[in-house]
């Protein structure tokens, strides 16, 4: 009977280690990557980490993208530190919060929200809808922080345009546009080490269709009479027809 106990003891140890192993791995994968902007994401993690996991790209041609340049703050130069760190990157950008001069990054921004829960409505995104109406921890990417060599900050700020387009490929690029002349960027390019996302405001339609009313930053709250759990749309007549 001893025998059996310290076998059964060994055996939860070595299950409790594999778990802790798993558990680790998921949490340094989730630290090193970051989802695409426009693509659609779900948010998991627990106390100890929070991550998105990339699930699609709805069906869009091109999206307008806006751009800022922020100066990093004790918070945002953190973030970026531990990503370069975890990433085993050389952080080139030095930072001193006592010293008036502050290192940039740049944002970058989807315009127009409303516009994105229109594109949602189409038909064409009748089962993306559907799928994701199911779980309210499901989100869309709305904005990424990144970080560029100053050479290039010039040709960010003062592009005409900022356009997400996709390859013949389907893959997502980011466009610069100044008049005739393009460039182009792979997300994978670029230093991404933040990411921003909107959840979905869900409402009905004047025939009790669910529909997607509009999309919210993290932390705002939906528009009276919208709600970020599908499920809780109600009406005199409501139901699910996608």
């Amino acid at each position: 009977m001893k025998q059996i106990r310290i076998l059964t003891f060994l055996g939860f140890g070595a299950l409790f280690l594999t778990a802790c192993s798993t558990y680790k791995a998921q949490k340094q994968e989730a630290q090193l990557s970051f989802p695409e902007l426009g693509t659609l994401i779900k948010t998991k993690g627990d106390l100890w980490y929070s991550a998105a996991e990339q699930i699609g790209v709805p069906d869009w041609a091109e999206l307008k993208v806006v751009v800022q340049q922020i100066p990093f703050n004790r918070q945002s130069y953190f973030s970026y530190a531990k990503h370069m760190q975890q990433a085993a990157k050389i952080n080139t950008i030095s930072y001193n919060d006592s010293l008036p001069y502050k290192p940039k990054y740049l944002r970058l921004q989807l315009l127009d929200q409303l516009g994105l829960a229109q594109l949602l409505n189409e038909d064409k995104h009748d089962a993306l809808r559907s799928y994701i109406s199911n779980d309210d921890s499901y989100k869309m990417v709305t904005g990424l922080n990144i970080t560029v060599p100053e050479t290039e900050m010039p040709g960010f700020l003062q592009a005409e345009a900022i356009q997400l387009q996709k390859d013949k490929y389907n893959n997502i690029v980011l466009v610069v546009i100044h008049g005739e002349h393009e460039k182009e960027y792979f997300f994978s390019e670029l230093q991404v080490f933040d990411y921003q996302y909107a959840h979905f405001c869900w409402g009905e339609d004047q025939y009790h269709n669910m529909i997607i009313e509009n999309l919210v930053s993290e932390g705002q709250k939906c528009p009276k009479g919208t709600y970020l759990k599908a499920s809780k749309v109600t009406g005199d007549k409501a139901y699910h027809k996608f």
